[in-house]
């Protein structure tokens, strides 16, 4: 799968999802889930009490105290009379009065209560009875003279449920007005500004029945949500006028049983809200501006789908993870949207977006998964064409019987495939002399050797995989440190292939090559870390034979050859200058003796077994016994304990103490004393060899302490290179060859440690 298929894939899963949302919500096939949401809602955001608004309850009190329903209407009129004292602003009378009272004189004595009461507003309901026009269920003749109609619509939704309500209902030629809605304009006010509803004016034809000016009703709460006094404590005179004065009355059935109750949005334990309550909250909407305003269906399809389309295209470029999240958080974070959004007046229906961001990870994953198995059969199919291996034919899987299981076969056998070649791979790393590293291209080490390993002071070279190939690089030192960052991305780019030479602290020089490759169809990095130190070291050895030649064997070479010209000229006698030619040419022999041993010390493994130290002395002083007798001077050797044992190379050891002694008895002074002492020092074994002589200077001192580094003395030929040697057999049995001052007077001394670090007098 290469990018723009899939964000072409990715591309067409959006625009269809987004058309499938925007159809959802243009149409509202989602309605009941929709209205679920609502419900829950709207409970969830519970309004204070309405202000100024009260209601005159009919409650199962007031029914036990007058008696049973329905009560004479002479007893409403005494309750409008009370009513008329206390001046409210308005009253509705919640009651069904469309049949005439048996007893005229108790219309007359409403008819008298209304108008002295005024403004007093009656509901109106209205009826279809076979198929025929819509009718108003007007009250009594008597009784709608003086009382203000409206209408009493219940606008229910197809499950029942009283979610909304029209502001203007009736023939187009004379509308009535919502109760709530006339009862502001009985009190002289109108609808809040807030309140965004545009009523139509009347159509020309007169018998079109008129459904205007739809709004969502706010709940404020429950059931029992407001101010309520009982009927018959008002017809006894217990509720103070105050609390009635200048107020919205509203009277109206509560009690349980009388069946005057609606299912709302806001019922709590499956109890019903009273149609009187459902007119205190509509009025208390009106009046404040506390609205919910609906999307209307054409913007929220286009909301829905730009939601949608937004969605997808993020998900395309996520991890499965990543859209996981995505496309389940989305549908719950629109669900929660929705809710806050009816806190804050607007109805935003979630379903149709909910439910394609729901469909969105299955669709996406589904079509990831249909190009990740087609583009796994073209990689089987060039697999098996490049390698002998028993891969099939990818085409095949449509016709098996279980497509799947012939592409895990396949995909079995390829992966063996690579494991087998990771493993030639592996062991080819392996095989190489020099520490490897192989990175991605986010320069991340997926592979390394055992030297790598070593290298960077790890116990396995699986220990290097997913670290930063860049910070590993920067352990290395050199003098002018490389931009390691600009070095990779020119490499990635195309760049020549560099080579460093560096250091690593405690470990030595190295030559760092850099070498861009394609591995697995990608770009990678080969890092090779050669160590250079054995290069270092022939240069070295090259250079101090260089040297030797052309300093040391020269001078008595070309000494030896003026003498014989001098000779051959007849300037001199033969017996003048042979005895100086003898010395020249033994000198120069012993030089050569000197420095093949120096280099047979690098060569030859050492032989090394358990020896009294006695004996090694006893052959380094027995060659040298002889020299010392003849220069007058005195030889003492000292071995603490006489039967000290101790694994060493006897054959060096012995030529190292003589070339120390050699060095001791050319440099002491006439009748002087050289002295050679051994014993055992914990696991080392030490030999001590001082004289009477200048000892060495502070520079001779400083590169003596740098280890085989070089020593030149200047008062003899040959003697730093015996010192190398020195310290090259001490370092072959894991000791050092130390110089030692000593305080006042005393002479310094030579200190040759073997197999310890330290040393101490016995």
């Amino acid at each position: 799968m290469t990018p723009r298929p899939r964000r072409r894939d990715s591309l067409w899963i959006a625009l269809g999802l987004a058309a499938v949302a925007g159809l959802l919500a243009a149409t509202q096939a989602t309605w009941r889930v929709d209205r679920l949401v609502y419900d829950r809602a709207l409970s969830w955001w519970t309004q204070p009490t309405p202000p100024q608004i009260t209601l005159i309850a009919i409650d199962d009190a007031s029914l036990e105290a007058i008696g049973r329903w329905p009560w004479r209407r002479a007893v409403h009129a005494t309750l409008l009379q009370h009513l008329a004292q206390v001046r409210p602003r308005a009253i509705a009378l919640d009651l069904v009065l469309s049949e005439p009272d048996p007893d005229p004189r108790e219309d007359a004595l409403l008819a008298a209560a209304l108008q002295r009461a005024a403004p007093v507003l009656l509901p109106v309901p209205w009826v279809a009875v076979g198929g025929s026009s819509p009718r108003w269920l007007d009250p009594a003749p008597l009784l709608a003279g003086v009382a203000r109609l409206a209408s009493a619509e219940a606008a229910l939704d197809e499950d029942g449920v009283l979610r909304s309500t029209f502001l203007q209902v009736g023939p187009a030629g004379a509308p009535r007005p919502h109760v709530a809605l006339a009862m502001l304009q009985a009190a002289g006010e109108g609808l809040h500004p807030a309140v965004r509803v545009r009523l139509q004016p009347p159509a020309a034809d007169p018998l079109h029945w008129h459904r205007d000016g739809r709004l969502l009703i706010r709940y404020g709460g429950p059931p029992g949500h407001g101010d309520h006094v009982s009927y018959v404590d008002v017809l006894r005179g217990a509720v103070p006028a105050a609390r009635l004065q200048g107020r919205y009355l509203l009277v109206g059935m509560t009690a349980q049983g009388l069946g005057d109750t609606q299912a709302t949005p806001v019922n709590r334990d499956s109890r019903a809200m009273p149609g009187v309550e459902v007119l205190a909250q509509t009025l208390h909407m009106l009046r404040s501006g506390d609205t919910l305003q609906a999307l209307p269906p054409a913007p929220l399809a286009a909301l829905s789908a730009l939601i949608v389309f937004g969605g997808v295209v993020v998900m395309a470029r996520l991890g499965q993870r990543g859209a996981l999240l995505v496309g389940l958080g989305g549908a719950v974070a629109l669900l929660l949207a929705s809710v806050a959004a009816v806190g804050a007046g607007w109805w935003l229906a979630p379903a149709p977006a909910v439910a394609a961001a729901l469909l969105a990870y299955p669709l996406w994953s589904w079509r990831r998964l249909e190009l990740a198995v087609s583009g796994l059969d073209g990689e089987l199919r060039l697999l098996g064409a490049g390698a002998k291996t028993d891969t099939g034919d990818a085409s095949d899987a449509s016709d098996a019987t279980d497509a799947i299981d012939a592409r895990l076969q396949r995909l079995r056998a390829a992966a063996e495939l690579l494991r087998q070649a990771r493993r030639y791979l592996a062991d080819m790393l392996e095989s190489l002399p020099t520490a490897m590293l192989v990175a991605d291209a986010q320069h991340r080490v997926v592979m390394a050797n055992a030297g790598a390993a070593a290298l960077f002071e790890v116990e396995d070279a699986e220990e290097l995989r997913g670290l930063d190939l860049q910070r590993l690089l920067q352990e290395f030192k050199c003098d002018e440190p490389p931009d390691w960052r600009a070095t990779l991305a020119a490499l990635h780019a195309g760049g020549a292939q560099p080579a460093f030479q560096v250091r690593l602290p405690g470990h030595g020089d190295y030559v760092v090559q850099l070498t861009a490759a394609e591995l697995a169809g990608s770009r990678c990095v080969l890092v090779s870390v050669a160590d250079v130190a054995p290069v270092k070291r022939a240069e070295r050895q090259r250079e101090e034979a260089l040297a030797f030649v052309s300093h040391d064997l020269r001078s008595p070479a070309s000494a030896i050859v003026l003498l014989t010209d001098s000779a051959l000229a007849g300037s001199s006698r033969a017996e003048d200058w042979l005895p100086q030619v003898r010395r020249l040419a033994q000198r120069s022999l012993e030089m050569s003796e000197a420095f093949v041993r120096y280099a047979q010390a690098e060569l030859v493994a050492p032989q090394l077994t358990p020896t009294l130290l006695r004996d090694v002395v006893d052959d380094a002083s027995a060659s040298l016994a002889p020299q010392a007798a003849s220069q007058g001077l005195v030889l003492v050797c000292q071995v603490q304990p006489d039967d000290a044992v101790f694994t060493l190379d006897r054959a060096l050891v012995a030529r190292a103490l003589a070339n120390l002694l050699s060095n001791a008895l050319h440099h002491s002074p006439p009748a002087g004393t050289v002295r050679l002492r051994a014993w055992l020092d914990a696991s080392a074994a030490v030999f001590e060899v001082a004289d009477e002589g200048p000892g060495l200077a502070a520079v001779q001192q400083q590169a003596l302490a740098q280890a085989d580094g070089g020593l030149r003395s200047g008062h003899a030929a040959g003697v730093g290179l015996g010192l190398r040697f020195v310290q090259r057999v001490a370092r072959i049995h894991g000791g050092v060859l130390r110089w030692r001052e000593a305080a006042g007077a005393q002479p310094g001394r030579f200190e040759l440690c073997l197999g310890g670090g330290g040393s101490g007098n016995p």
